[in-house]
């Protein structure tokens, strides 16, 4: 039972975080659009945003949800960890790619949530450790 909260409760966090995320994406990227009309500079660097700031931030919500599974799970990290990224991960691909084909930033960025939520788990049993060394 404690291995269903552990999963639901870091699936939730994540999904729900990401979907404020998203939201707040939107209201930046309309004012960022407006903005851009009478700045067309600004037009030439907005493809970046994705890549210097949405993948890194995506990365810390994974992460922080592999650090509340590992938090409620206290056993097998490293499966629970698993198992809430590929839920996460996996269900915001799924749905995203109906009627298209993964592509390697995808890919790239699936193997990163993956990696980035089995460090927040692992971070938590380290700090763990030291706690219980104490």
């Amino acid at each position: 039972m404690k291995s269903i909260k552990a999963i639901a409760a870091g699936s939730i966090f994540i999904i729900v975080v990401i979907l404020f995320l998203q939201l707040a994406y939107i209201f930046i990227a309309v004012a960022y659009h407006a903005l851009a009309k009478d700045y067309p500079l600004l037009n030439d660097i907005s493809v970046y945003f994705r890549y210097f700031i949405g993948i890194p931030v995506f990365m810390v919500v994974m992460f922080v949800g592999g650090y509340l599974t590992a938090n409620i799970a206290r056993k097998k990290v490293w499966l629970h960890c698993i198992a809430v990224s590929l839920l996460t991960t996996g269900g915001m691909m799924w749905s995203a790619l109906e009627n298209t084909n993964l592509t390697t930033t995808g890919f790239i960025v699936f193997l990163l949530a993956l990696v980035a939520t089995i460090a927040g788990g692992l971070y938590w049993q380290k700090e763990d450790r030291i706690v219980d060394l104490s």
